[in-house]
């Protein structure tokens, strides 16, 4: 089975304008939704940037991505991004690790596709 890494770098899923961010938030909850149902699921989700933002208290897709890790999708969230963002306290899935940690799964994935 290849090894298949996700990378989330915003709080919501591909380019909209800004007036269309609910949009792209309501549109990465079901692709998470439907990755859910997948029986081939991916190796690992990295966040970094403001997807950080997305496994920490308060996300509306924290559900989502807790339903992942619990059928063993590696989550590691980004150190640097947590404390620009003063969200180390705040993160509710997922382990902390720095962009080398990120980079390396990247590395060895045989996919990665950026949401």
């Amino acid at each position: 089975m290849k090894k298949v890494v996700i990378a989330v770098t915003k709080p919501y899923l591909g380019h909209v304008d800004p007036e269309d961010k609910e949009f792209g938030v309501g549109m990465l909850d079901k692709f998470l939704h439907t990755l859910e149902k997948m029986p081939n699921i991916p190796y690992a989700i990295c966040f970094y940037t403001e997807g950080v933002k997305l496994v920490c208290d308060g996300s509306p897709l924290l559900t989502g991505f807790q339903i992942l890790h619990e059928r063993g999708v590696k989550l590691v969230v980004c150190q640097s991004c947590l404390e620009y963002y003063h969200l180390r306290e705040q993160l509710e899935a997922g382990e902390i690790g720095g962009m080398n940690d990120i980079l390396s799964l990247m590395m060895e994935a045989d996919n990665v596709i950026f949401a």
